[in-house]
């Protein structure tokens, strides 16, 4: 164990050697060379790249889900049990896998927007990616609602379109116990590389960002560590709730 401690610390200093020698690297070019990244160039290949996946994330989601309603009218007219099982497991494993291209659609979407809205009002640029937006913000609630009637039809449980927390909780305690659990495993995953990998990893990009445009990054900083705090921060209404 110490020995492995030994070798992390040796790698950290390594690390940390080599990124203080890029960072003098990047100072030195851009003192004279200006800024190595262009922000006006790339702006718009990140809105037309987040509104792409966006609409490839959406079209996976009316397949998955189309197919999870295929296998639920297989599974309730199958008399034979090993292929009940199979449509049973199908099923559910589609609804899941379109619930997840769904949300990625929902955030590949917004950021597209909101992207492209601050491109054409800051950078004065003008081209197709912000209707274009707009047109795929309206099919995202249309996607939502097809999930949520899906929903309906597999697991027989009634959502909201405006969900609450309390609302998906009840939702989520709608599970098998068997299910619950592999939730409750795959969100202290979550949240555990969150805080520990994730959020870490995006203050040295952002600072990478901040050598490359020659600008300090301070509200990304700022936004980063404000989530890095909050997902800490909420951990005390459980510990009150359980340990009074």
């Amino acid at each position: 164990m110490k020995n492995k401690r030994g070798l992390l610390f040796l790698m950290a200093v390594i690390l940390g050697g080599f990124l203080g020698m890029f960072a003098e690297m990047f100072k030195a070019y851009t003192e004279n060379y200006g800024t190595i990244l262009d922000v006006k160039t790339v702006t718009p290949w990140i809105s037309s790249i987040c509104l792409l996946l966006g609409f490839i994330s959406m079209f996976l989601t009316f397949d998955f889900l189309k197919k999870s309603r295929k296998f639920h009218s297989l599974y309730q007219e199958e008399m034979d049990d090993d292929l009940n099982e199979t449509y049973y497991v199908q099923m559910y494993r589609n609804l899941e896998f379109g619930t997840i291209a769904f949300n990625i659609a929902s955030v590949a979407i917004l950021l597209a927007l909101f992207i492209s809205a601050s491109e054409m009002v800051v950078l004065n640029g003008s081209h197709i990616t912000l209707p274009l937006s707009f047109l795929a913000l309206v099919m995202i609630f249309s996607a939502q609602k097809y999930l949520y009637k899906t929903i309906a039809i597999v697991r027989q449980f009634d959502l909201e379109f405006f969900s609450t927390p309390k609302d998906v909780l009840d939702y989520i305690n709608s599970y098998d116990e068997g299910e619950r659990q592999a939730n409750l495993e795959q969100s202290f995953r979550i949240l555990f590389q969150l805080n520990q990998y994730v959020l870490p990893g995006l203050y040295f990009l952002i600072a990478i960002f901040s050598l490359l445009t020659g600008e300090i990054q301070l509200l990304a900083f700022l936004l980063v560590g404000a989530i890095h705090i909050y997902i800490n921060v909420m951990q005390l209404p459980m510990v009150k709730r359980y340990f009074k």
